[in-house]
């Protein structure tokens, strides 16, 4: 793992077994046999199983943990021990982030729908500033529950929302469309189906750009395309974005076509709409977000 690690830096995903462990069979037969969970780990993750009550002597980031009794019946490992702590159970579902530090301990038998949130969590790097139960919850909504049908968001072009915006100046909110993102459709089925997050937009121009389009796009006297529509991120991304692409994305633009926050993180329905309120408001003027949301509290 270590050597991969040096050539191409991805989150490690280790199931942590016993020979006798009922459960930790059946995960094998059913989870890790399902073929979306097998190609997305082969894709995106370093994989890894281990017998937590292994003989063998491993090294594990540079130091070597052995199993103290390994003539005794069901002896752990000491590995198992530093990776789960005093609480063991099995099968346990460990993740270590890019860097190969654990992130999160996840005991129990999880079947493909409960697996998925976790994987895609760590993958798309959604660790790095949002909650694992947040995002859970809004997995569920995005795909389990029901659309909100009362009220939509009303997107235009950005060409549309510049024009309304010399007439009637208003800040626009851009969401930069991604579905290569799983966590990008996640936050479009749950944040923006919000009936606290639609409300608050009524006072933004919304403007929806999906970043894999291949038409041409106008904005502060410059023309964006995208070479390889399909393919390729559109030029009007890296424009928005200063040149720092990450997805999930949304950019709030002031009333002068000036991009004002370029955002580049997972945002929760509670997150963007405190975050829409905070541009809105023109409190970025006079406080930092997270003192803004202190207040709020």
């Amino acid at each position: 793992m270590e050597v991969l690690q040096k050539k191409e830096k991805r989150p490690v995903i280790i199931d942590v077994y016993t020979d006798w462990c009922g459960w930790c069979k059946r995960l094998d037969a059913t989870t890790y046999a399902d073929p979306n969970i097998i190609g997305y780990i082969s894709r995106n993750f370093y994989a890894i199983k281990f017998n937590a009550e292994s003989r063998d002597s491993i090294l594990f980031q540079g130091k070597t943990y052995r199993n103290r009794n390994p003539n005794a019946t069901r002896s752990t490992h000491e590995l198992a021990t530093v990776l789960m702590g005093e609480k063991l159970s099995y099968p346990t579902t460990i993740y270590l982030n890019n860097e190969s530090q654990p992130s999160l301990v996840v005991p129990g038998y999880l079947d493909v729908n409960q697996t998925l949130p976790f994987l895609i969590y760590h993958a798309e790097q959604l660790h790095l500033n949002s909650n694992i139960n947040d995002f859970n919850n809004d997995f569920k909504k995005a795909f389990e529950g029901k659309r909100n049908d009362s009220t939509k968001i009303h997107w235009i072009s950005l060409d549309e929302a510049v024009v309304f915006q010399k007439k009637n100046p208003k800040k626009i909110f851009v969401h930069l469309k991604n579905n290569a993102f799983v966590s990008d459709r996640v936050m479009s089925g749950s944040s923006f189906e919000s009936a606290e997050v639609i409300n608050a937009l009524n006072n933004y121009y919304c403007v929806e750009i999906d970043v894999l389009t291949g038409d041409t796009i106008r904005f502060q006297n410059n023309i964006f395309i995208n070479p390889t529509p399909g393919k390729g991120i559109h030029q009007i991304a890296y424009g928005l974005l200063q040149n720092q692409i990450g997805f999930p994305s949304v950019v709030i633009i002031n009333e002068d076509a000036l991009v004002l926050a370029p955002i580049k993180q997972y945002l929760t329905e509670k997150h963007l709409a405190a975050l829409l309120s905070y541009f809105e408001k023109k409190a970025y003027l006079e406080k930092t977000f997270p003192d803004y949301i202190k207040e709020m509290r």
